[in-house]
């Protein structure tokens, strides 16, 4: 054999591929790549996120009005921060008792609740038919009692009593309630009194009122006190203790929607309501001025009920939405669609679907998976706060998979990758071969050559 010969044969065999090592190695790259993008993928997050596809928009602002008896009525959206509804909503009415509201805010504003005020003359006067505490003058009562007692059992005097406590006379007070109302925009209202006390100079608007309830009970105090059951004021140095009721409860049976509120009225065909509700997603403050005694709770549920038609939002989820996926480690599927609970709606401000965030919190989940398991939670946020929760639930059943299950791949996926791991390696095999055979022939043709040189 020739120096050249020998070297080209020589340069074959350093180039020669090992197909069956190399197909064996492809396949171990393959399998790690996959194992590592499924487990990493998982780590990093139990679940996808909310499927923003099923979001849907609701609430027509031209929904045809409930027939509501009250002469002048407001729905106000606290969610939109704006009247969603209203009739004759600026006619200057009296809002009788409701007054009471404010009065009990500027107290607790001004006021340390535990502190003792004497009870004067003026506050003692007896009003024809009005509820009353029955205070006497040089009475020491706490401040926080007189608060109760203004806005469980719509006390009169103990109203006045407060008044006089924060500005020493009821005309001093009267100023300040219209100063504060004024600053809050309400440009229709003025009062004379602290308790709500028929006067043609002591009048509202539901437009107004509405506003005024909103900031009143703003004070988490107040709200808290305008929905205690029972209460019982603590003897005092002239008097006994006082039980009482909550006016307001006794009035409003509505399932615990009311979030806070006062109720007022002069007769039967002469009663007011200011309150503050919540119903699923949905909050508002609704007013009704000039109602009678008998339609007042049924418009209150009537307004409440209208808030979802009228009020424009969003609907996130319907009960048996698949909201989101999670994974499952060590199933025969390793990804698992999750359902909202429950119907759930947003709405936000700008009455913008991208204002609405969902925040999925799904758990670590392991088959075997039952339909309907507990899979996380999700929570709704409009205006930068949660304004609705739910659960996320198991779609389907899960059983138990392959072992490579454990590392999150599905049963499916673990037999497709042993099928291209095979092919992968029966072509290795088969190249190998045809190497092999050819290296063969070249050995085979060298050998031949080799001894012709010779001879």
């Amino acid at each position: 054999m020739s120096r050249t010969e020998n070297n080209r044969t020589k340069t074959k065999k350093r180039v020669r591929i090992k197909y069956r090592r190399a197909a064996i190695l492809l396949s171990l790259l393959i399998l790690v790549i996959f194992t590592a993008v499924s487990v990493i993928t998982a780590s990093a997050g139990a679940g996808s996120s909310y499927d923003r596809s099923l979001m849907t928009g609701i609430g027509d602002p031209n929904a045809k009005a409930p027939d509501i008896k009250a002469q002048s009525a407001a729905l106000y959206s606290l969610d939109l921060d704006r009247m969603v509804y209203e009739k004759n909503a600026d006619y200057m009415l009296a809002p009788y008792s409701i007054t009471k509201l404010l009065t009990c805010y500027l107290a607790l504003e001004n006021l340390d609740p535990d502190e003792e005020v004497t009870i004067s003359k003026t506050a003692c006067v007896e009003l024809e038919d009005g509820m009353m505490m029955e205070l006497e003058p040089g009475e020491r009562i706490k401040v926080i009692d007189l608060v109760y007692a203004a806005m469980m059992m719509s006390a009169n005097d103990g109203a006045t009593a407060l008044g006089e406590a924060v500005s020493g006379d009821i005309k001093s007070f009267s100023d300040l309630m219209n100063k504060t109302v004024q600053e809050w925009g309400c440009e229709s209202t003025h009062f004379v009194n602290a308790n709500g006390w028929d006067d043609r100079d002591h009048y509202t608007t539901a437009r107004d009122m509405a506003i005024i309830a909103k900031n009143c009970l703003g004070n988490e105090k107040l709200k808290e006190i305008s929905l205690q059951k029972k209460y019982t004021v603590p003897a005092t140095n002239k008097s006994k203790p006082l039980f009482m009721i909550n006016a307001l409860l006794k009035t409003m049976n509505a399932n615990g929607l009311i979030t806070g509120g006062k109720t007022g009225s002069w007769t039967e065909d002469k009663c007011s309501i200011a309150f503050e509700f919540r119903d699923g997603s949905i909050s508002g403050v609704v007013v009704l001025l000039e109602d009678d005694q008998k339609n007042r709770p049924k418009d209150a549920v009537k307004l409440m009920a209208f808030s979802h038609k009228v009020t424009p939002g969003f609907r996130v989820t319907k009960k048996g939405d698949e909201v989101c996926e999670a994974w499952v480690k060590h199933g025969k599927k390793t990804r698992v669609k999750l359902l909202a609970d429950r119907q759930t709606a947003a709405y936000p401000k700008t009455e913008s679907e991208k204002s609405i965030k969902v925040k999925t919190n799904v758990n670590k989940l392991k088959a075997p998976l039952r339909k309907g398991d507990r899979a996380g939670t999700y929570t709704v946020y409009a205006n930068g706060q949660a304004v609705s929760k739910g659960r996320l639930l198991v779609a389907e059943d899960v059983e138990k998979g392959l072992p490579l299950s454990y590392l999150y791949i599905s049963d499916h996926s673990s037999l497709l990758l042993a099928v291209v791991i095979a092919l992968i390696i029966i072509l290795g095999c088969l190249l190998q071969a045809a190497d092999n055979k050819r290296e063969m022939k070249r050995r085979t043709a060298n050998q031949r050559r080799a001894r012709a040189a010779k001879h």
